[in-house]
């Protein structure tokens, strides 16, 4: 899932993650060497949702210690290492593209919070993986143009997925690895569900057209995408980074400068889990469904901008004005991409390494 810009720039919160709380277990206030603390698990450009976070210690004495290391798939494979030994409470960050990979090793106990009956049953998974897993968050992975490095060529931004192999593009585009980037893992995924059998041709064809693989998002965006100083116009990001270009500016922008090519869109959604083993069982539960409160629902947009999956959840200006939602969306069943997850990557891996 979904975090989104640099932490130098954009992610205030990607710094050495620190406790959020400050009362102690009794509620007074006294949040020393005996106050509880919950550990979540999580990728490296994760915001705590601060405000929220607070109010969770307040109702439950206990204070978030955040845990970041890497990208979600890194994150992921290092908890299944460590599984029943877990180095926290609740896994954060295992989205569709990954989600059948929590099966393996018995690395997560049943959970189901009860607000998870008002999440929309699209954004649900299916069966055990439900029982495991609960949605927290929702976006698109998607192609993202630098509307003003086109137009002062006068040249049209392209309009399809199909259309980036288009030689009027050559070397303009940079994605992530599937190996070992979450995104580009989604964008993969995407690929093959417009493709079909012939997925495999369109990555040829991407790699003659001079595509740039790198192996994460921070590199790709922050890195070679016009926007950030770099020399490719076309970069795999998401549908909600247009409203962060404009936040983080601090006033230099009031409107984006990236638009969003919404025939290349990929659904995305985020899960939350309790660790098999977590030290505190009964805060991960509580904290899991925590991430479904009204508190915790309403900051998601501003601070790792990503939209709430609480349907009626208010969003802020710049979301409702900057931020898109692409009217369909690729979307592959979380059961199909489990069975056939590793044949992709290695095919694409023949092609593109």
């Amino acid at each position: 899932m979904l975090g989104l810009l640099a932490c130098s720039a954009l992610i205030a919160a990607c710094g050495d993650p620190a406790p959020s709380g400050g009362t102690g277990p009794d509620g007074n206030g006294d949040g020393g060497a005996s106050a509880r603390e919950v550990v979540l698990v999580t990728y490296d450009s994760f915001a705590l949702p601060e405000a929220a976070a607070r109010s969770f210690t307040e109702r439950t004495g206990a204070t978030i210690r955040v845990v970041a290391s890497g990208d979600a798939g890194a994150v992921l494979t290092k908890a299944l290492l460590a599984a029943g030994a877990p180095e926290g409470d609740v896994l954060f960050g295992v989205d569709s593209s990954l989600a059948t990979r929590v099966l393996a090793e018995d690395l997560l106990e049943p959970f189901q919070p009860a607000a998870v009956g008002q999440v929309p049953d699209p954004l649900r998974l299916p069966g055990e993986l439900g029982e495991l897993l609960t949605p927290v968050d929702t976006g698109e992975v998607c192609v993202l143009a630098d509307a003003g490095w086109f137009a002062a060529r006068s040249l049209p931004v392209p309009a399809t997925l199909e259309s980036l192999t288009d030689p009027a593009y050559r070397d303009l585009l940079v994605v992530q690895s599937p190996v070992t980037s979450s995104p580009g893992l989604t964008f993969l995924v995407g690929t093959v569900a417009r493709s079909g059998d012939g997925w495999p041709g369109y990555w040829q064809a991407l790699r003659d057209n001079g595509v740039r693989v790198r192996p994460s998002w921070d590199d790709a965006y922050n890195v070679d995408y016009t926007v950030s100083g770099g020399d490719r116009p076309l970069v795999v990001s998401y549908a909600s980074s247009p409203p962060a270009e404009v936040v983080f500016s601090e006033g230099a922008r009031s409107e984006p400068a990236s638009v969003v090519i919404q025939d290349t869109c990929v659904q995305q959604v985020e899960y939350a889990g309790v660790l098999r083993g977590a030290p505190e069982p009964e805060l991960a539960r509580q904290l899991v469904e925590f991430m479904l409160s009204p508190e915790w629902q309403s900051e998601l947009p501003l601070t790792n901008f990503v939209f709430p999956v609480v349907p009626g959840t208010p969003l802020p200006v710049e979301f409702e004005r900057f931020a898109v939602r692409p009217a369909a969306p690729q979307q592959v069943p979380p059961d199909r991409i489990g069975e056939e997850r590793e044949a992709w990557i290695e095919q694409w891996r023949t092609i593109l390494e």
